[in-house]
């Protein structure tokens, strides 16, 4: 009889715990949210109502939810086991002020950083040798420890006190449960149509909340014909990953000054043009080069034909490739150049088939419908035509062009550089005879160079291409100081173009003729940050994990990466990101 009532008394006990265990996780799931909507001021807010009604709900479904199953995974299964009240309550306070604080630290991480707290980032965080960096912020940040400690004590003692009065009333409760599910489900539904239809303003929120993972369905809608199937990828090509954030660029408006330029510019871009054989088979441009200046350790800024040459128009790392594609934005230099009345002539040995210059770059031009792949050679005339066009035009401007020779055909390299070089003699003989070269800048670059040796997808010596310049007035010489392909636009913009707002309103490079010293430069995927150092090769990826290699792509599994050097190439990576 005792035995029955002892267990009669440890159920009621039991029931009165859960019971309170469902308040306390109650208050927190409005703690919570009240802290985690820090998130929606911190990432770009949405234009569209819409995308402010889905940045609104998707903060109070996931939160609630995310509060919830953490009071049934780490307290609910205590209740059956610890029958003590007070320690219970004890126990409740310390996780959840861990769990609040790891929050607080995530919200910090990525406001910094625009990523979320993981083990590399921790690791980052409390490497020894940045003890200092960021301290400032992490003392204010644990300030609110003892507080939020102090609130969850006060709440967790008066609600065990108060939980007769608050069990008569739980009906009040029904309502919030109601809402918290009912935002959980239209956060999943909407994303699952907004992926679907490629609605920018609500996908581009996919990574603004921690261990977010919001529904997708695109296959199942694709196989019941909700949606077209392979349309897709197709409109990922032409406007870039759905889930690309909100850039802002330039960061101001760009300004001049009013006079004329002398210079016309030419920029010839090879497709898969390797630095170590580039002139191998190519006499006439050999002695081109030699007779200016060549950029022998010059980088593309990606191993990606495409993404290298949006780096070379638009001076910004790739990570900002599909945003700018997004929006269907052109490149500050072109917009320059049209508002300084440059006559511009485009020539593509493939019509210029990419998505980048179709949607982005040359956008503001109309483009034919159908491209059509040509040889070198008939790419030359092309331009040819265009430019014995241009001599009967006196209207006194200078002009700007793009060459950009693509190998449609299947020819062993020897014919390939054969070709490539007979092409480009063409052009620049017809511009000594014009007597045009000595008043043109001639910029000879690659766009790519898809030799690799390495076992891993970055392969440093894939970045390194050739880099040769003309520019009237400089002479002759030979270059070894670091270069990139994000240096081209910016030099053209100071030197030739007389920009006089600050490059770093519109670029990410330097000068060519004028470098500050950097000691890395930034390159990568539209995922991924590649930082080609001096000594190393750092890549990061979008969450934060990192590798380092060596000169002679050997990984580094040892060598850690510290604080400062993360903060610095990350917040350089996200500067042109739009935050609120």
């Amino acid at each position: 009889m005792v035995k029955l009532k002892h267990n009669s008394w440890n159920d009621d006990r039991t029931s009165q715990i859960v019971s309170w265990g469902h308040w306390f996780a109650l208050f927190n799931i409005f703690l919570v949210i009240i802290l985690g909507s820090r998130y929606l001021f911190i990432a770009d807010w949405p234009q569209t109502l819409l995308g402010r009604f889905y940045a609104i709900i998707s903060c109070i479904g996931h939160f609630s939810f995310l509060t919830f199953v953490a009071y049934l995974v780490l307290l609910f299964p205590l209740s059956f086991f610890i029958h003590s009240s007070k320690w219970q309550r004890i126990i409740a306070v310390i996780i959840t002020t861990i769990a609040i604080t790891i929050l607080l630290i995530d919200i910090e991480i990525f406001s910094i950083f625009r990523m979320h707290l993981n083990f590399a980032i921790w690791q980052i965080l409390t490497s020894a040798d940045d003890s200092n960096v960021l301290s400032a912020q992490w003392q204010k940040l644990f300030i609110f420890v003892p507080f939020i400690l102090l609130v969850e004590t006060i709440f967790a003692i008066w609600s065990w006190r108060k939980l007769r009065s608050l069990t008569k009333r739980r009906k009040y409760c029904k309502p919030f449960v109601g809402l918290f599910i009912l935002c959980f489900l239209s956060y999943h539904l909407i994303h699952i149509w907004a992926d679907a239809n490629f609605y920018r303003p609500i996908t581009m929120q996919r990574s603004s909340l921690p261990i977010s993972y919001p529904l997708t369905a695109r296959h199942l809608l694709e196989r019941y014909g909700f949606i077209d199937q392979g349309n897709y990828e197709s409109r990922v090509k032409q406007e870039g990953n759905p889930f690309a954030i909100a850039i802002e660029y330039p960061l101001s408006k760009i300004n001049y000054r009013h006079s004329v330029s002398s210079y016309n510019i030419l920029m010839i871009v090879i497709d898969d043009w390797q630095q170590n054989n580039h002139l191998q088979n190519m006499p006439i441009l050999d002695e081109f080069a030699k007779q200016n200046m060549q950029f022998t350790n010059h980088f593309s800024a990606s191993n990606i034909a495409s993404l290298g040459e949006f780096s070379l128009f638009y001076g910004l790392d790739p990570n900002y490739y599909n945003s700018i594609l997004a929006n269907h934005q052109s490149s500050v230099l072109i917009d320059t150049l049209a508002k300084q009345r440059y006559n511009l002539g485009l020539f593509s040995s493939d019509g210029f088939a990419d998505p980048l210059y179709r949607y982005a770059l040359l956008s503001n031009f109309s483009m034919p419908d159908e491209t059509k792949k040509q040889s070198y050679l008939a790419t030359s005339d092309l331009w040819l035509s265009w430019y014995k066009e241009l001599q009967n035009i006196e209207n006194g401007s200078a002009w700007f062009s793009i060459i950009q020779y693509k190998n449609n055909t299947k020819i062993n390299v020897h014919q390939q550089q054969k070709a490539l070089d007979n092409a480009i003699a063409k052009v620049i003989n017809t511009l000594k005879a014009s007597d045009e070269l000595n008043k043109t800048i001639v910029i000879i670059t690659a766009s790519n160079n898809k030799l690799s040796t390495a076992n891993h997808e970055f392969n440093r010596q894939q970045f390194n291409v050739p880099l040769i310049v003309a520019w009237p007035d400089k002479g002759q010489k030979i270059i070894t100081a670091p270069t990139s392909h994000v240096d081209i636009m910016q030099t053209l913009m100071q030197d030739v173009l007389n920009v006089t707002t600050a490059p770093r309103q519109y670029s990410q490079g330097e000068n060519l003729f004028l470098p500050n010293g950097r000691k890395c430069r930034i390159g990568g995927t539209e995922m991924d940050i590649m930082a080609l150092c001096e000594d190393k090769t750092i890549l990061i990826d979008n969450s934060g994990h990192y590798s380092i290699y060596d000169l002679h792509d050997r990984l580094q599994k040892n060598e850690k990466l510290g604080l400062s050097s993360f903060l610095q190439l990350v917040t350089e990576n996200r500067r042109f990101m739009v935050t609120n």
